[in-house]
């Protein structure tokens, strides 16, 4: 009867003494490779968990700075749209008093001239024409549509 060999780390029979030894020294040199590895791979992953909280701490920082930052802003922004606003009102009621100055006597010409006119208005590069036409230009075109209506109810009555 052949005598075998058996290894209890393998759990395993072998045909002799010298390749169980063999089988077990290659198979506690793998699993230390394995542990090696295993310990890198922690210290590695460890590794990149710290870069993960240092860049979540700097992006948490860079918000804040950037609502400060924000803050900062928006308020120099208001003020400056507080400060030119300010600095037209006396323009803007000026604008307005002239506004208000030229509608009265557009109106008040327009009025004083009935029969019709043809207004140019200059001033540097600014033209403009107000053209009207009087009553009596109204008056025969309305005449003229009255001629069209009764030739139309004479066609229509006959």
């Amino acid at each position: 009867m052949k005598q075998m060999y058996y290894s209890e780390i393998l759990e395993k029979y072998f045909d002799s003494e010298e390749e169980c030894v063999k089988a077990e020294k290659a198979h506690e040199e793998a699993e230390a490779k394995k542990a090696e590895a295993k310990a890198l791979v922690a210290k590695e992953s460890a590794d990149v968990n710290e870069a993960f909280k240092a860049r979540n701490a700097a992006r948490h920082a860079y918000n804040e700075a950037l609502v400060a930052a924000r803050k900062v802003y928006n308020e120099a922004l208001r003020t400056a749209e507080k400060e030119f606003n300010d600095s037209l009102k006396e323009a803007d009621a000026k604008r307005d008093e002239a506004e208000k100055v030229y509608a009265e006597k557009l109106s008040a010409f327009q009025k004083a001239h009935p029969e019709g006119y043809r207004l140019t208005l200059k001033d540097g590069d600014n033209v403009v024409t107000y053209t009207s036409v009087g009553e009596h230009i109204k008056t025969i075109n309305q005449e003229f549509d009255d001629i069209l209506n009764m030739f139309s109810d004479l066609l229509r009555r006959w």
